[in-house]
């Protein structure tokens, strides 16, 4: 035949492409073109002659490598495929292995081995023998009673201990057992055990993984949905059963069909109601106008709108009812469920703007019925389990959603206080432009009539990128110049590189031995670059501490440790904690998913190392099997610091024996000073040779010999407010190390401490509604406690330990003086020493009434409905570290009446005589004319009452002479920040200080 077919290609032939196109042929060249014009049009030509070839090349291999990946997909596919069937054959020979003889399987494995499994590979949910061999242990051999000791997933899953039989005579060393794999094993570990003796991989166990199964974190995933699934379904049928039992009651005094209002019927069928049948349901419209003309909507439950029975239909206007001024009915079907025994609804609008829910009473209408089989309850218990998974699924959204906005008002209130700190420096260095990107020249600008340069001639700047580490750029020295004779600043210019994320300065005197420093007290001056194409490493710090909040919180070091770390974390660090895992902690519902991290031989004992996430941050639980920490409370005892001191060196040993190396090791207060000299002593040298020390005291009046030695080894030591750290800098613990201390006042954590989502308050509220969630907190007080109810009386309040410390005097004055001046006072803590507490009982025996309330206790969800309640807060402290009451009350509204002493001179500022330093701390602005007024409180500094009342008469005559006043000051305070976004951003620089130590 002509034209003849095309020749078969052998199978495995590339595939045929047509060959290209000729190229078309170049337009006629005109004769009355001049040479140049000539070589320019072929020229031309020539150019699309190239492109055109060049674009049919593209195409050819765009078919070539689309060719060539569907081949690969293919093979990949087949490859899966083949690796299914094998596992598909090998599982199904599981059962034939474990049938041959014994002996078979003995000789089937490897027999130079101390053990071996039949099948070689676990299989979940499948049988298995362990063989052992004892002659090729020096532990095993010889002896005749071996037990296998077991488990599954970590140890987490079927342990067992069981005997293993010989084979033949126990004299080969033959042993074996049968072993059953869960379905959800991942891992089989195992020791074998002769006469008290282990043999055991020295002292690591032994370890083989399931084939064929899920991996642990998939198991993991999977228990987790089991156990949702298994809660569910439990509170499913609970709460079914109390549906169901709870029948006759509910059907009690239930409208039959109809139900009339006002004299005219308000709800009516279009029949009886039967349960498993559908219904008509109908609504007069006349009798209550919902949205005008427009349609409604009819929102069914049953059974007092029992969960997962909700309906929500469309109602239309009924045909051939009479419409009148009493009569306008709108109707729709709904489907009763066989286990209904009363229908329940109410009506909205198109739109749910406004409802008709009978006077908060619903519509209610019997249902016939109640012959529901066990199978029809059972069907409603597995609608409910899924209406509580839809609830799970719209809790977590709403959750994800929350976090979203919270992480954007976090991210601002993080470049809000960045802001501050750049404009608390304006006054020394600035540059041009303010907000430095990578790859861009800069001017720096320099003042150092404000700094200890002020003498100098010359100034010369020194810098480098990066914290210092960039690997090639560097700046000078370089000598600064003024701009004009006389003016202010001197300046430089620096070229930042692309791969710049902060610029580092130093400036100095001159270029040799002898020249004077600048460099911010040993924290250089640096300036954070945007758009680089590099991002800052992250810094490891490890926290070791003997409290943390909630867990093991005594005083404020626990919310200072999670507090701190949290905030450090979130600013991209990665953050751990180590702690003693007390006694208690058994019994802590937040550490339910404990998991264990490692064990190992230490101080002559086995000490266990667990693992939990607490507050999002990961947690060390150091657990000495010497009970050592088998205790009820993490103070009171006389081997506190016998048994703190052995906790920090289990920590580093931990920290050794894992093979971590973090930048920074933090401790904190006498309990775990100890970590400083234990780690230059004996750790560094030995292994865990990274690390540089930051030591916090948060109280000076304990363990003040410890303080002295950690201060003395700690590349920083830093205390919980500049004000205390001057008030105690003669100290002899410090006084020899203040090159290196430093105060940073801490700050409060707002997710913990917030009206706006705080779960203990009657009313959630902002700034901008506090007046409201104030007055349903005063309500909810003055109930708890008998007072006034309704009173609008000032709420004066002490949220306090009942200690020396606490200016005990002064608060007993308070009392009496507040009650004096028309105010509720209320009262919550507690006395550890039982005396002070005697004293207080007495006082309460003459105050409490309709006004006062005392609560002797530590109760933290009562201390934020007191904080929301009071109007005023009064700490008269004799002195304080930092104080996180004042702050904690500034966040609730609650206004700080307080003596200006360490951390509360730092945070308060006096309504009539501090509003300059107001708005340098608060806004870094140095005219709060221009700014606004930031002060926030009432201070006082004499200790005796007549200072007390000097404060806190202006604080309630402010409240009662302009009550419009007061609830604006109220608001700004609330809008500061005293969250841990400053601090932290000074932690941070301190931590990288360290690091150069």
């Amino acid at each position: 035949p002509y034209p003849p077919g095309p020749a078969s290609a052998p199978a495995n032939a590339a595939p045929l492409v047509p060959p290209p196109l000729p190229p078309a042929a170049p337009a006629p060249i005109s004769v009355a073109m001049t040479p140049e014009e000539l070589d320019a049009a072929i020229a031309l030509e020539t150019a699309k002659l190239v492109r055109a070839q060049a674009a049919e090349l593209e195409k050819l291999q765009a078919v070539a490598e689309t060719l060539a990946a569907a081949k690969a997909a293919e093979q990949a596919t087949e490859a899966a495929a083949a690796q299914e069937r094998l596992k598909e054959e090998y599982i199904a020979n599981v059962g034939a292995l474990l049938e041959m003889p014994l002996e078979e399987q003995k000789a089937s494995g490897p027999q130079n081995a101390l053990f071996f499994t039949v099948p070689a590979k676990l299989v979940p949910d499948k049988p298995a023998k362990v063989f052992v061999n004892c002659a090729h242990s020096g532990i095993l051999g010889g002896k005749h009673n071996v037990r296998l000791i077991g488990g599954f997933n970590d140890w987490t899953l079927d342990k067992f201990d069981t005997s293993m039989i010989p084979i033949g005579n126990d004299q080969t060393g033959w042993f074996y057992s049968t072993i059953h794999v869960p379905d959800l094993g991942y891992n089989f570990n195992f020791v074998f055990e002769a006469d008290n003796s282990y043999e055991n991989n020295n002292k690591e166990n032994f370890n083989i993984d399931v084939e064929y199964g899920y991996n642990r974190e998939q198991v993991i995933t999977l228990l987790k949905e089991r156990a949702i699934l298994e809660e569910d379904t439990g509170i499913a049928t609970r709460d079914c059963e109390q549906e169901r039992y709870d029948a006759g009651r509910r059907r009690e005094n239930v409208a039959t069909g109809v139900m009339e209002k006002d004299g005219r019927d308000v709800v009516k069928t279009g029949g009886p109601i039967v349960a498993g049948e559908r219904t008509y349901l109908m609504f007069n419209k006349a009798y209550n106008p919902l949205g005008g003309a427009g349609s409604i909507r009819c929102h069914v439950g049953f059974n007092q709108f029992a969960v997962g029975m909700e309906q929500n239909v469309e109602m239309e206007l009924v045909t051939g009812e009479v419409v009148d001024i009493d009569n306008y009915w709108w109707g729709a079907h709904v489907d009763v469920p066989r286990t209904a025994y009363t229908l329940d609804f109410v009506v909205s609008d198109q739109v749910e703007d406004n409802w008709d829910n009978n006077d908060g009473n619903d519509y209610r209408l019997l249902v016939d019925g109640g012959d529901a089989t066990q199978e029809d309850w059972d069907a409603r218990i597995a609608i409910r389990v899924v209406e509580l998974g839809r609830q799970r699924i719209r809790a977590a959204e709403e959750h994800r959603a929350w976090k979203a906005a919270r992480r954007l008002l976090k991210d601002e209130e993080q470049r809000k206080a960045r802001l501050v700190t750049v404009r608390q420096q304006q006054h020394i260095i600035t540059t041009d432009p303010t907000i430095v990107n990578a790859g861009e020249e800069i001017t720096v600008y320099y003042n150092n009539s404000n700094t200890n340069l002020d003498f100098a001639e010359e100034v010369y700047i020194t810098g480098g990128f990066n914290r210092w580490q960039h690997p090639t750029a560097s700046v000078g020295p370089l000598k600064m110049v003024r701009a004009t004779p006389g003016a202010e600043h001197l300046e430089a210019k620096v070229m930042v590189p692309a791969d710049a994320w902060m610029i580092d300065f130093v400036f100095s005197s001159g270029t040799l031995e002898g020249a004077v420093y600048d460099n911010r007290s040993g924290r250089d001056y640096h300036i954070p670059v945007q758009g680089s194409n590099q991002v800052a490493a992250p810094l490891h710090v490890v926290h070791i501490s003997v409290e943390m909040a909630p867990i093991a919180k005594v005083g404020g070091l626990g919310d200072v440790v999670v507090a701190l770390a949290r905030a450090v974390q979130d600013a991209g660090n990665l953050v751990e904690v180590i702690l003693p895992k007390y006694q208690f902690f058994n019994q802590s519902p937040i550490l339910g998913s404990m998991e264990h991290e490692c064990e190992f031989e230490w101080g002559g004992t086995r000490v266990v190392v667990h693992r939990c996430f607490v507050e999002g941050i990961q947690v060390f639980f150091i657990d000495p099997m010497n009970n050592m920490f088998s205790v009820d409370s993490v103070y009171g005892r006389n081997d506190d610091g016998v048994k703190f001191d052995f906790f920090c060196n289990a920590a580093l040993e931990f920290l050794l024996q894992s093979a971590r190396q973090p930048d920074i090791l933090h401790c904190h207060d006498w309990s775990t000073a100890e970590v400083a000299p234990a780690y230059w002593s004996k750790y560094h040298h030995n292994g865990l040779w990274k690390p540089k020390v930051v030591f916090t005291i948060h109280n000076m009046n304990y363990g003040q010999q410890k303080i002295g030695q950690a201060s003395f080894h700690a590349q920083l030591t830093t205390t919980v407010s500049p004000s205390y750290a001057s008030e105690v800098s003669g100290h002899p613990a410090v006084s020899q190390n203040l090159h290196k201390f430093y105060g940073v006042r801490n700050g409060i954590d707002p997710d913990l401490w917030g009206p706006e989502t705080d779960q203990f308050l009657p009313l959630n509220y902002t700034a901008d509604t506090h007046e409201e969630g104030k007055r349903r907190a005063r309500q909810a007080i003055q109930e708890r406690f008998n007072l006034t109810w309704g009173s609008d009386a000032p709420i004066v309040a002490v949220v306090s330990r009942l200690t020396g410390q606490k200016g005990l005097d002064l608060i007993k004055h308070s009392v009496g003086h507040s009650l004096m001046r028309g105010a509720q006072f209320v009262l919550l803590g507690s006395a550890p020493d039982p005396k002070v507490q005697g004293d207080f009982n007495a006082l309460a025996g003459r105050h409490q009434g309709p006004n006062c309330a005392f609560c002797f206790a530590f109760d933290e969800p009562l201390s934020h409905l007191v904080y929301a309640a009071a109007d005023i807060i009064l700490v008269p402290s004799m002195f304080e570290p930092c104080g996180l009451t004042q702050m904690i009350s500034m966040r609730y509204g609650a206004i700080p009446c307080v003596r200006a002493t360490g951390g509360l001179r730092d945070t308060v500022f006096d309504v009539d005589t501090e509003k300059a330093r107001a708005a340098w701390e608060v806004d870094g602005s140095t005219d709060w004319k221009i700014t606004g007024d930031q002060t926030n409180g009432f201070s006082f500094d004499g200790t005796d009452a007549g200072a007390l009342d000097y404060a806190l008469d202006r604080a309630l005559d402010a409240y009662f002479n302009d009550r419009e006043w007061w609830r604006g000051f109220q608001a700004r305070v609330m809008r500061q920040d005293w969250s841990w976004n400053r601090p932290a951003l000074d932690y941070i620089e301190l931590y990288y200080g360290a690091t150069k130590g």
